[in-house]
C-alpha cells in the first residue's frame, strides 16, 4: 500500500516503458468513507502537466505504470468537488474526530479496492516527515523507532482557512459526531479563519451549542467575522441571555444588524435583556422559562410544559403567577407530575419566594443561589412582576473564575 510520499516526483510510464512524466498529485473524489483515486497530475520534461483519469493506470506503486500508450492518454477534466492531495491535504491541519485533536497531515496513505485506489488513512507521526524526507531507513539504522501513528480517513474532517473556497474539500460529516465542547476546544485552537470555516459546517443548533462553549473572546471574533445573517440564525439557536451576552460584547452598529435581521420574538427577549447592566441579576437572567396562572389545574400546567418544553432549558421549578405576570408561588415539575390533574396550582404551590430583584448585585444573586440550594432562582421587578431567572450555571460563571468555567457540567441544556 503505496504512501504519498513514496510516488510524489516518482516517474511515470506507459504500456511500453516510456516515461510519461513524474507525477505532482493525485485527484481523490470526496467520497465517504474512503475517496476514490480519480487521476493522476503529471508533470512531463517539457514542463506542461497532463491529466490522466485513473482508468489508463495500471499500478500505483512507487512504479508507476500506465494501460496505454503516453500518445493514447485522454485527458481528465478535474471536477469541483475533488481533491489534490498534495496541494489540498498534505501538510494540512485536520480534525482527528477519534482523539479530539487537531492533527497535521504528514502523510497519506492509498491502497488497491477492487480495481482502483482509495485514500484509506493519514499518517500524523513522525515516521511520515522521515519518509518525506528519505531518511526513514537511515533513522533506523541509528536506533531511532518513532512511533506510529494513523488516522483512519473515517475518523478524519479536514479543515481549509482557504476563504474563496466555497466548498469545503471534505465534507464535514463526522465532525457532528462530537460534543460540542469537544468542537469549541479545537476552535479555540484554529486561526480565527479556520474556525470559521468550522463553525459554518455546522448546522445553526450546533453551532450555537459550540459557540456558547468557546472563549468570550473567540465568541465576539467569529460572530464578527460572519455573515450578519448567518450570525443572527445562529444566535437565534442560542439561549436569550447567552445570545445577549455575546451581542453585547459586539460594537452597537453590529449587534443592532444582527438583531434586525433576527425573528421578531427572539430578537425581543434579547433587546429585553440587553436593557439591564450586565452585573445585575436582570443582566444575567435569562427570560426563557414556564409561568402558569394559579387558577389552572394540574392537567392544563403539563399542557404548558409540553409546549414550552422544547424552547426553555430549565423547566424544574414552575412558577405561579396571577394578574398577569405577579409571581405568587413557585412549585416543581416532580410536584405536578405527582400531583391529581384537578389539582389546582393555587393549592400545590410553595409561596415563601425567594428572589432577587433585576437591579440586584450579580454577586449577591449567586450568595442567594448557593445558601437556599436552589437550581434557579426568580428575578422580579417592583417586588413581584416576574421577569425572568437566574440558573445555578449562571451562578456558577460569576463566582468561579475563567478556567474553570468549562469543568464544571452544565445543569441545563
Amino acid at each position: 500500500m503505496p504512501f504519498l510520499s513514496e510516488i510524489i516526483k516518482k516517474p511515470v510510464v506507459d504500456n511500453a516503458g516510456k516515461t510519461v512524466g513524474k507525477l505532482v498529485d493525485v485527484i481523490v473524489s470526496a467520497d465517504r468513507p474512503y475517496p476514490k483515486v480519480k487521476a493522476l497530475s503529471v508533470r512531463t520534461a517539457k514542463g506542461t502537466t497532463i491529466v490522466i483519469p485513473s482508468e489508463q493506470v495500471e499500478r500505483l506503486e512507487k512504479s508507476m505504470r500506465l494501460k496505454v500508450a503516453a500518445n493514447d492518454v485522454t485527458a481528465y477534466q478535474k471536477q469541483e468537488h475533488e481533491v489534490l492531495l498534495a496541494t489540498d491535504v498534505l501538510d494540512r491541519q485536520v480534525v482527528d474526530v477519534e482523539g479530539k485533536k487537531l492533527r497535521r497531515v504528514n502523510d497519506l496513505q492509498l491502497a488497491p479496492t477492487n480495481g482502483s485506489y482509495r485514500l484509506i488513512g493519514v499518517d500524523i507521526g513522525v515516521t511520515g516527515l522521515l519518509r518525506r524526507l528519505g531518511i526513514e531507513r537511515m533513522a533506523e539504522r541509528v536506533g531511532i523507532h518513532p512511533e506510529e501513528n494513523y488516522i483512519a480517513w473515517t475518523d478524519v474532517d479536514s479543515i481549509r482557512s482557504d476563504p474563496m473556497s466555497v466548498k469545503l474539500t471534505v465534507p464535514r460529516y463526522n465532525i457532528t459526531k462530537l460534543h460540542p465542547a469537544d468542537i469549541a476546544e479545537i476552535v479555540d485552537q484554529l486561526n480565527l479563519q479556520e474556525g470559521l470555516t468550522l463553525i459554518n459546517c455546522l448546522d445553526e443548533e450546533a453551532a450555537a451549542d459550540t459557540l456558547e462553549e468557546t472563549s468570550e473572546e473567540r465568541q465576539v471574533s467569529l460572530i464578527e467575522g460572519m455573515d450578519a445573517e448567518r450570525a443572527a440564525d445562529i444566535l437565534e439557536e442560542m439561549s436569550p441571555d447567552d445570545a445577549a451576552d455575546l451581542l453585547g460584547d459586539l460594537s452597537a452598529d453590529r449587534a443592532e444588524a444582527i438583531l434586525d435581521l433576527m425573528e421578531p420574538d427572539e430578537s425581543e427577549d434579547i433587546k429585553e435583556l440587553l436593557e439591564y447592566p450586565e452585573d445585575t441579576a436582570g443582566g444575567i437572567m435569562t427570560n426563557e422559562f414556564i409561568a402558569v396562572n394559579k387558577e389552572q389545574t394540574v392537567e392544563q400546567a403539563l399542557g404548558e410544559v409540553r409546549k414550552a418544553a422544547k424552547s426553555v432549558e430549565s423547566i424544574y421549578y414552575i412558577y405561579v403567577t396571577s394578574n398577569g405576570n405577579d409571581l405568587v408561588g413557585v412549585t416543581s415539575l416532580r410536584e405536578i407530575l405527582t400531583a391529581p390533574l384537578d389539582t389546582k396550582l393555587a393549592a400545590l404551590m410553595h409561596t415563601d419566594l425567594i428572589t432577587a430583584d433585576v437591579r440586584e448585585d450579580q454577586h449577591e444573586v449567586a450568595r442567594k443561589i448557593a445558601k437556599y440550594n436552589l437550581l434557579a432562582l426568580p428575578v422580579v421587578e417592583k417586588e413581584t412582576k416576574l421577569k425572568g431567572i437566574v440558573t445555578v450555571d449562571d451562578a456558577i460563571d460569576i463566582v468561579l473564575p475563567t478556567a474553570w468555567k468549562k469543568k464544571v457540567p452544565k445543569m441545563f441544556g
